[in-house]
């Protein structure tokens, strides 16, 4: 090997040329950041091509004694591993990783357990919206949110005491009780129909009174009302402010009484019947018998030119709220005393449809 040596009259350095290796090494009284400058030759030309090499740190630990060299080569690796999430390798923050896809398994495509809150409706999950927002339409127990849970949502509630109780605070609806609804609230309220408008078996508009005129005031509203209390008469009830003719043994329809239809008793008479001692207008009769007449009381003959000595009937008049469209009489006692031996049609064989 031809080694050739050159002196620096500046800076006394000393340079060695390999021109084996083509490699020029330089050393400097200097500390710190050296630039290093190399020649190559070219065997066949004889000619030489400078190299120079920046960054090379030949400063000396004085404690280890060997020289530390630092590169700018920010290409080298630290040799860590990026988690890659489906390749099967359990890597970085990855809880496991199956190398699939599918969600219901023990393992979810974001490399991780299934649970509630992932935002993958699991078996046993009937939602799973993703969030920790336990108001929303999502819970945080991956169920539907639902009126009674005991969680109030507030887009949708404006309570939830998870009971179906609708005298309290908060109604069966998830929808605070107040004076306007509908419902009674207990111990706020003396009334409540809805309307609140003071009109008749009403509720005053403040519900803490009924209103000025009401089924139950003990006064006889001749509009809306039949009775209010007791009916006043033997073997009528009332109820709801109405004759409550459930009760009533007997019908007499015999030739001109009748009180439907042809003259005489027969379905249309029975119908009558069915519609006052059911109180619905559409009742119907599906059976009934004809039978002698007893001293109890009943519904008498219907024809207002009736002839009885002592008359004992009394007229109710139209009894539109039944269906009936033609004056009701009512009599207390002694059917069978006032008219003879004509067949009745008997309350207890009546059947009715609605």
């Amino acid at each position: 090997m031809l080694l050739l040596a050159g002196c620096t009259p500046s800076t006394g350095e000393t340079t060695e040329v390999d021109l084996g290796t083509s490699t020029t090494e330089a050393s400097t009284g200097n500390q710190g950041i050296q630039t290093v400058t190399s020649e190559t030759m070219d065997l066949e030309t004889g000619t030489t091509a400078p190299v120079t090499t920046s960054g090379t740190d030949l400063t000396t630990d004085p404690a280890s004694g060997s020289s530390g060299t630092t590169t700018d080569d920010t290409s080298s690796s630290s040799g860590a591993t990026e988690a890659v999430c489906g390749n099967g390798i359990v890597e970085g923050m990855e809880a496991c990783d199956d190398a699939n896809d599918i969600e219901t398994d023990e393992c979810t495509s974001a490399c991780r357990p299934p649970g509630c809150g992932d935002n993958i409706l699991q078996p046993g999950e009937s939602c799973d919206d993703g969030n920790s927002v336990d108001g929303d339409e999502c819970t945080n127990a991956c169920e539907v949110a639902v009126c009674g849970d005991g969680k109030l949502h507030l887009d949708v509630e404006d309570c939830d005491d998870a009971n179906t109780n609708d005298a309290d605070d908060c109604l069966a609806t998830c929808k605070s009780a107040r004076c306007g609804d509908g419902v009674l609230w207990a111990g706020e309220e003396v009334c409540d129909d809805g309307f609140n408008d003071n009109e008749y078996d009403g509720c005053a508009t403040d519900c803490t009174a009924k209103s000025d005129e009401y089924c139950g005031d003990g006064v006889v509203q001749d509009a809306f009302e039949h009775c209010d209390g007791a009916s006043g008469m033997m073997g009528v009830d009332c109820t709801e402010c109405l004759f409550d003719f459930s009760a009533v043994p007997q019908m007499s329809c015999y030739k001109t009484c009748s009180w439907a239809g042809p003259i005489g008793c027969g379905s249309e008479d029975a119908d009558v019947f069915c519609k006052l001692r059911t109180g619905n207008p559409n009742a119907k009769s599906a059976d009934f018998k004809l039978v002698a007449p007893t001293d109890k009381g009943g519904f008498p003959c219907s024809d207002p030119k009736a002839y009885f000595d002592p008359d004992l009937r009394k007229p109710l008049g139209l009894l539109t709220e039944f269906g009936v469209n033609k004056p009701v009489y009512y009599q207390e006692s002694q059917i069978a005393f006032t008219h003879g031996t004509a067949l009745v049609i008997q309350g207890s064989t009546l059947i009715c449809t609605q």
